[in-house]
Parts: structure tokens; sequence; C-alpha cells
């Protein structure tokens, strides 16, 4: 799995100790392809709770933010989503502001409009996020 190796030559390369919280935590984020949270992995861990504190969560993940292997979103909540973004293409997002249904797409009308911006301001892009915010379909027929 190259995003397991990525992680463990990070560490190797800060002089970080490759401890089995931190392979645990990796191969449960690696796993799955989903936003998540970190009371949400911690919740996926409960099984390891005894051995895996919340502290160390948030600081994995921070080692792996850092690290470039996790992006951190901010969909308007009181706490932060990750994803993992080796292998991934670039995409942005469209959040449901009732259930918090996270939708991933790809515009490349929206990519160029970007770019010519970023020119047309004498920028060069190293990254960006898009996130929308809406209401979905489901939620919206709720209120019907």
């Amino acid at each position: 799995m190259k995003e397991m190796q990525a992680f463990e030559e990070y560490l190797k390369e800060k002089g970080l100790k490759i401890t089995n919280q931190r392979l645990l935590v990796a191969q449960k984020i690696f796993s799955s392809h989903n936003h998540f949270t970190a009371e949400g992995l911690l919740d996926e861990l409960k099984d390891n709770r005894d051995r895996i504190s919340k502290a160390t969560i948030y600081r994995i993940l921070s080692i792996m933010v850092e690290a470039g292997l996790l992006e951190e979103h901010d969909f308007g909540k009181d706490y932060k989503y990750y994803e993992h973004i080796i292998g991934h293409a670039h995409h942005d997002h469209i959040i449901c502001i009732q259930c918090g249904k996270i939708v991933e797409f790809v515009d490349d009308r929206i990519e160029e409009l970007q770019t010519n911006a970023a020119k047309q301001n004498g920028f060069v892009i190293t990254g960006h996020s898009l996130n929308i915010f809406g209401i979905c379909e489901a939620c919206q027929n709720k209120k019907k």
C-alpha cells in the first residue's frame, strides 16, 4: 500500500517513531475513501480505545496533514473533516448544511476560471479549495 509506505517514510525522515498506534490509525484512514472527523475515527477505533487516546488521534492527523497525506477541510462545522489524498485527483465539494452530505465534483470550467483569475492578478496557483454549501435534494424533499 503506497500510502502506508509514504507515511512510514515521512516518519523516518522526521525522526518520528513508527508506533503501532500510528500504523493502526493510518491503516484505518487509508482503508476508507470517505471524509471523516477525528471523533468519527476514534469511534471506528473503539476496540483499541484503551491504546489510542483522542489526543493521539489528533497528533497523528496533524502529522499526516503535514506530510501531505491528508487534507483538512472546514465544512462550516465546529470540527474539521479529513480525507486522504494520495492517488486521488483534485476535486471540490458541495456540502448539505442540513444533513452534512458531502459530494465531490470536478468541473473543468471552474478550474479554468480559477487559473485565469490567478493569472490576471499575477498569481501562480499552488493549491485551492472550493466548498459550495446548500441543501441536498433529500433534505429539500423533507420540507415538502
